[in-house]
């Protein structure tokens, strides 16, 4: 099955909350914008990378001259609600992004890595349209989290991105998911392309206990990069 294809399944990604995709102010990743939001370089423009319906684009309406959105699958009747906004349908692994260098103040991928075949180019073009001094917010499920240490434990595969047990074929293979990370090999990633890590984001209950053992308490890596001046 052709990649396109395979998460062009919009309903099947994104079932647990199609039905108040139109709502106003609905917005899946809200908690994490809001705690981002302190630490991005605002004004300019922004790209959010695998934006799904657009939701979470549309928070930072207020904080930059230009949003855009990409995904791999087209969603065209969220699209509509945010005719200021500006998307793209394109897959990632076929091509490079479709901006010039440095175009981007901040770039947003958010569920995103862990669906790609290529990390190491995906991570690359990110810091090719991010401007010097830009910033990024990557998160990713996080397999070193205590749920996920137990599941392997107990002989199952960790869920990163399915909560079934046993995996079903209309969720894919834990939730479509095809590499794992964690906090630290994350923070890697993004140094090989000159992208220094300047904050990790505690989202959700208990952020004071979770700061104190992130690596561990936190179900995903949600961290804040600085592109290098250089």
């Amino acid at each position: 099955m052709d990649p396109q294809e395979y998460y062009s399944q919009t309903t099947a990604r994104s079932e647990a909350w199609m039905d108040s995709a139109t709502e106003p102010g609905f917005a899946p990743l809200g908690l994490l914008m809001e705690a981002a939001r302190p630490y991005l370089s605002l004004g300019g423009r922004a790209l959010d990378i695998g934006c799904q319906g657009g939701h979470q684009l549309a928070l930072l309406a207020d904080a930059f001259d230009e949003l855009v959105g990409i995904d791999i699958a087209s969603y065209e009747s969220m699209w509509a609600c945010f005719p200021d906004l500006r998307f793209l349908v394109h897959d990632i692994d076929r091509e490079p992004l479709p901006f010039p260098n440095g175009y981007f103040r901040t770039v947003i991928a958010t569920n995103i890595f862990e669906h790609v075949f290529d990390v190491f180019g995906l991570s690359r073009e990110v810091a090719r349209v991010l401007e010097p001094g830009g910033t990024v917010l990557i998160s990713v499920p996080n397999v070193c989290c205590w749920r996920s240490i137990a599941a392997l434990v107990r002989g199952r595969v960790p869920r990163t991105g399915a909560l079934e047990y046993p995996f079903t074929e209309d969720q894919g293979w834990d939730g479509q998911h095809l590499h794992y990370f964690t906090h630290d090999e994350l923070s890697w990633l993004l140094r090989q392309v000159a992208i220094e890590p300047i904050e990790t984001l505690m989202v959700g209950r208990l952020p004071a206990l979770k700061r104190l053992a992130p690596r561990y308490l936190c179900g995903s890596a949600d961290i804040i990069g600085r592109k290098s001046l250089a």
